[in-house]
């Protein structure tokens, strides 16, 4: 714990230093309001922009990964086969960093037609190794580690108003507006939420917005394998949205997948795909069957709204998505599923102060389950982007931290429901997030409440997930700078009495709980700074 004391009497330093000029004017800064009235303020006429975000966080809780493959990161549910597992002796105490550095490329010979876009990702632990190359990690002792990640390098082409071509190493988000100018609030609480689709793939894009909307497609191959056999995963998206009121935005989506691969590729020895071991990783469902030489196609027919989402008409707003995924698997021997499922959200707020963090937010997530997998022929649950990625979907926006994931993470992403599938059982969950801001626009303090069920029990388990309650206050000590103190606890229910559900039938017999896991928690103390 001594390393999480020190750090947080660093933050506090910060502040007290940071606090002491806050009146005090700067006469040698420029006048910036006039770049700052934007979504994403940057400033005009500049060929190199530069902007990041820096995070760093001091952790503890009751749940770690027990193998030490998983102990420099792991992305996936907790009690999978991740063996991220709780405990009644045992806690963490670590400090976690992360800098996502981006740049962005205009030069004025193009007149401003043409962008290059690269953003990079450099992650580790307090402590953690020196000397040698890889990724998150690179923080020991005189470090010298070469850890830089590539997360996006793409171009973008305005051959005319209001057109743009995108191609290259690219976000691959589930929304109808322009990933890289959209802010992550907006991403959160429109289109599917990054629920499905979250990730970075290579392809190209067309999109056209206009006066009242926007209208998008693109082609993004998520896996290669051999170049001269058609073994590969491609994933096809349409998108669009229109403006029908002033304050009531409706759009639909087409997205299919063609996999080919036959499991081929994907991360590590997980490989990926509808049979993949990294299924079982990433909370999604897993297709068990005897074919080797098999083709996965699945669509999503999918609708979206939201109304009023920024309180700029009145006091209430309300989004909502719902998404249906079609498809089968054709194997060596004839069909060896139909696919049909749905997933649907609804979220409405309301505000009842002056600022935005003055609401109360309710959140109510369904997706169908599948009690009897494929042995029926038919699998009745979701798929998302998790059967291909680790992780493939962002279900951030949510507002819990343990039960479904937070975005205050950088190494250890390890929620109870990392897929909206919940292994193919199915969710009935709902969140309802009470925030207020005591100091307006500076100290906001919030409180969450969310439970979750699952609707198709596993075998030997119920369809109780849990409860979770968490509370934590954050503040806002300059523009795009803050710190997050929060904690929170999970009550768990009888579905994780399930050995599929509680992880027991990833391990080995004498490692083996044959019970209930301890209830999870977690706290920390994060801080935050996206810089231009």
């Amino acid at each position: 714990m001594l390393h999480i004391r020190l750090f947080f009497a660093f933050i506090l330093c910060t502040i007290l230093a940071l606090g002491q000029d806050a009146e005090l004017p700067d006469t040698n800064a420029t006048n910036t309001e006039y770049y700052f009235n934007r979504e994403i303020p940057i400033k005009a006429n500049k060929e190199l922009t530069f902007v990041a975000y820096f995070f760093t966080q001091g952790v503890t809780a009751n749940y770690f990964p027990r193998n030490d493959f998983f102990q420099g990161q792991v992305i996936g549910r907790m009690f999978g086969r991740s063996t991220a597992r709780s405990s009644d002796t045992t806690y963490t105490s670590f400090v976690e960093q992360r800098f996502l550095p981006f740049f962005l490329y205009t030069p004025k010979l193009m007149d401003g037609k043409v962008t290059l876009r690269a953003s990079f990702e450099i992650d580790w632990t307090w402590g953690d190794a020196a000397y040698g190359s890889g990724g998150n990690q690179g923080a020991g002792f005189n470090a010298d580690f070469v850890n830089l990640q590539t997360q996006n390098i793409e171009v973008e082409i305005i051959p005319a108003y209001g057109y743009a071509i995108n191609f290259g190493l690219m976000r691959t988000f589930d929304t109808p507006y322009h990933p890289y100018r959209t802010t992550v609030d907006k991403l959160l609480d429109t289109g599917y939420r990054l629920m499905y689709w979250a990730g970075d793939a290579a392809g190209i894009s067309f999109r056209h917005d206009f006066a009242r909307g926007s209208v998008s497609a693109g082609i993004f191959n998520l896996w290669e394998n051999r170049i001269e056999l058609r073994d590969d995963v491609w994933l096809y998206k349409a998108m669009g949205v229109y403006k029908a009121m002033s304050a009531f935005n409706i759009g639909g989506s087409v997205y299919h997948v063609n996999d080919k691969s036959n499991g081929r590729g994907g991360a590590s020895i997980l490989g990926q795909g509808p049979k993949s071991l990294l299924t079982e990783y990433t909370g999604a469902y897993r297709f068990v069957f005897p074919d080797t030489d098999y083709e996965t196609n699945v669509t999503w027919l999918g609708t979206f709204f939201d109304y009023n989402r920024e309180y700029t008409y009145h006091n209430h707003k309300l989004s909502g998505f719902f998404n249906y995924n079609l498809g089968n698997i054709e194997g060596e021997n004839g069909r060896v599923a139909d696919i049909n499922g749905f997933g649907l959200n609804l979220r409405y707020g309301y505000r009842f102060g002056n600022t935005p963090d003055d609401q109360i937010t309710a959140d109510y997530l369904y997706t169908t389950g599948d009690e009897d997998g494929i042995s029926d022929g038919e699998y009745t649950g979701v798929i998302t982007g998790n059967t291909w990625g680790a992780p493939g979907n962002l279900p951030i926006g949510i507002g819990t931290s343990v039960l479904f994931p937070s975005g205050n993470v950088v190494n250890r992403y390890m929620p109870l429901i990392s897929d909206i599938s919940n292994l193919g059982a199915g969710l009935n969950a709902v969140n309802v997030q009470v925030s207020k801001a005591v100091v307006p626009n500076k100290w906001i303090l919030s409180a969450n409440g969310a439970y979750a069920m699952s609707n198709a029990a596993l075998s030997r388990g119920g369809t109780q997930i849990g409860l979770e309650a968490n509370f934590g206050i954050r503040w806002k000590i300059k523009t795009l700078m803050e710190i997050e103190v929060r904690a929170a606890h999970v009550w768990l229910g009888d579905f994780y009495d399930a050995p599929y559900a509680n992880g027991d039938q990833f391990v080995d017999a004498e490692d083996r709980l044959g019970t209930r896991p301890v209830d999870p928690w977690t706290a920390y103390l994060a801080f935050k700074w996206l810089m231009f």
